[in-house]
């Protein structure tokens, strides 16, 4: 609970500190009603000396200052001798940082990587802290002074358990044979793993569990082919690549009715965005207003843009007509989906 003054961050899965950041801000910046002055630095725009007294910087209007700098690996000399580092402006800092700064350094040194499990190795604290002064500086004296977290590398054979402990953590259960299916069809990449799980758990909506009949609807046999692309193509107003896209689903698994279902809680969103967007400014808290996940709130802002408070309405019109047909006439599936994406996408319909 408590603000440290400096937290240092590192590791080889960048999505795990992105999203921890996200997530240290969001706590901060609600933390006992204290206000904060945000700023974020990248090491391969600035010097140190930049840095440092950006740190040393009071607040101007809030009561402190997050100062959160990337790349800070680029900051650094190669080579220091010990009494350089020991005069250096930076062990100044270090030493007597400052009470209204809350400093994180995020670094991609690679000498890094897989630290904390060599520190569950170590049985005693005078081993650990051997291990940490023998660290390139400043690395030995953040490491050893300060808070740390390191992100270390999921490899492909962690993947099933790391998706299994995602879902779950997000509320739900995943079927063995849906963990499978999903790590074969996307990269190993666990930004665009995470994608995919969103979607799923957006798909799923009240239901507690996962299935592999999901993961082929979400994911699709070709990534190229499934609802959330279909969604893509509908907010960037690309009616051919909607209708190829809403073929090859109709062709693979005959689910017209589960893809109408997330089309009208697709212009839902977007029909709720309108009304959230002018009266909350916080994006984390505009994306739990409308319902989704921060990181697809970009997505809608996108496709707002390109649908007027007119059209999102008549989108309903024909989202309800073609709901109706579907049900009550044995007209073609095909025709009657692809005739509603027209409509809907048509500047022109009325």
């Amino acid at each position: 609970e408590k603000i440290p003054l400096i937290l240092f961050v590192f590791g080889e899965e960048e999505f795990l500190i992105d999203e921890a950041l996200q997530k240290i801000i969001r706590k901060v910046t609600n933390y006992q009603d204290i206000e904060f002055d945000i700023e974020s630095l990248d090491g391969n725009d600035i010097k140190m000396e930049q840095l440092i007294d950006c740190c040393n910087t009071y607040p101007f209007i809030a009561q402190k200052r997050l100062v959160l700098v990337k790349n800070f690996d680029k900051l650094l000399p190669t080579r220091i001798s010990k009494k350089n580092a020991e005069e250096s402006p930076f062990t100044k800092y270090l030493n007597q940082p400052q009470e209204t700064t809350f400093l994180i350094i995020i670094s991609q040194y690679n000498e890094l990587n897989g630290l904390s499990e060599q520190i569950k190795k170590l049985k005693t604290n005078d081993n650990i802290s051997k291990k940490l002064q023998t660290l390139k500086y400043p690395y030995n004296i953040l490491l050893s002074k300060f808070e740390w977290i390191e992100f270390p590398k999921i490899y492909e054979s962690q993947l099933s358990q790391w998706i299994a402990y995602r879902v779950k953590n997000l509320g739900k259960n995943i079927d063995k044979e849906a963990i499978e299916f999903l790590v074969n069809s996307t990269n190993t990449n666990l930004r665009d793993i995470n994608n995919e799980i969103e979607k799923l758990i957006i798909y799923t909506q009240e239901r507690n569990n996962i299935n592999i009949d999901d993961v082929r609807f979400v994911v699709g046999a070709s990534r190229v082919y499934n609802i959330f692309e279909l969604q893509k193509a509908i907010s960037k107003r690309n009616l051919k690549d909607a209708l190829i896209i809403l073929q090859n689903m109709l062709n693979a698994e005959k689910q017209q009715m589960l893809i109408m279902t997330m089309l009208v809680r697709y212009f839902t969103v977007l029909w709720k965005l309108v009304e959230e967007i002018e009266k909350v400014k916080n994006p984390y808290q505009l994306a739990t207003a409308i319902g989704v996940n921060h990181y697809f709130l970009n997505d809608y802002k996108s496709a707002l843009n390109n649908y007027s408070n007119q059209e999102l309405d008549r989108a309903f019109k024909y989202l309800c007509e073609t709901d109706e047909l579907l049900k009550s006439t044995s007209t073609d599936v095909l025709y009657l989906m692809q005739n509603m994406l027209i409509k809907i996408m048509d500047k022109n319909s009325q």
